[in-house]
């Protein structure tokens, strides 16, 4: 019996994937397996078909988390700014009023501020914790199973309380460190940390 890739020289043995005759120069031992140069060259192109498929779900995970990152600053600009509006607002109407109780110029300028970042904030921290308590809310109903004899008023009624419970437990959780926790795991992965 020959070789498969060189008909000159004889065979030493039988390829146990694809079962050609091949040479000492074509069998390899492959963790703990002989197989020849053909398999071991399809098994070769396999494994890195597969490390690239892996790479590129990670590089969009990571440019995934990288656009909410880009997302989440453009939101608490955008209620920063709409906080400023308050502001101009505000510091208007202390220049403007003759009352002696009205607030000042600096500190409606500085309430305003401040204020602007606390909106910011919130809107912020909303963005980042809402998803996560939406996420938790639809998981438990999802296990309790439907309510079909439900009619439509009683459905209306039952998805509104839905929405009002998730905003305000996503309102409490992001305020108070979920949004903030959330953040930081997304920019751990959008730095590749996971």
């Amino acid at each position: 019996m020959k070789c498969f890739y060189h008909p000159e020289q004889d065979a030493v043995g039988l390829c146990p994937e694809c079962g050609k005759a091949a040479c000492t120069d074509c069998m390899k031992d492959v963790g703990g397996g002989i197989l020849c140069k053909g398999c071991i060259a399809q098994r070769l192109q396999a494994v890195h078909a597969e490390s690239q498929a892996i790479q590129q779900d990670r590089q969009a995970i990571i440019d995934s988390a990288r656009r909410k990152l880009k997302i989440s600053k453009i939101v608490f600009i955008v209620f920063f700014c709409i906080g400023l509006l308050e502001t101009v607002a505000l510091v208007y109407a202390s220049i403007a009023s003759k009352d002696p109780q009205a607030p000042g110029f600096f500190v409606a300028v500085l309430g305003g501020l401040f204020g602007s970042f606390i909106v910011g904030y919130i809107a912020w921290s909303f963005f980042w914790g809402f998803p996560a308590i939406w996420r938790g809310l639809r998981s438990i109903l999802s296990n309790m199973g439907c309510f079909v004899v439900l009619n439509p008023l009683t459905w209306l009624i039952v998805f509104v309380l839905f929405l009002m419970v998730a905003g305000f437990f996503g309102e409490w959780f992001s305020i108070f460190g979920g949004g903030l926790y959330q953040y930081l795991k997304f920019r751990r992965i959008a730095r590749g940390e996971f």
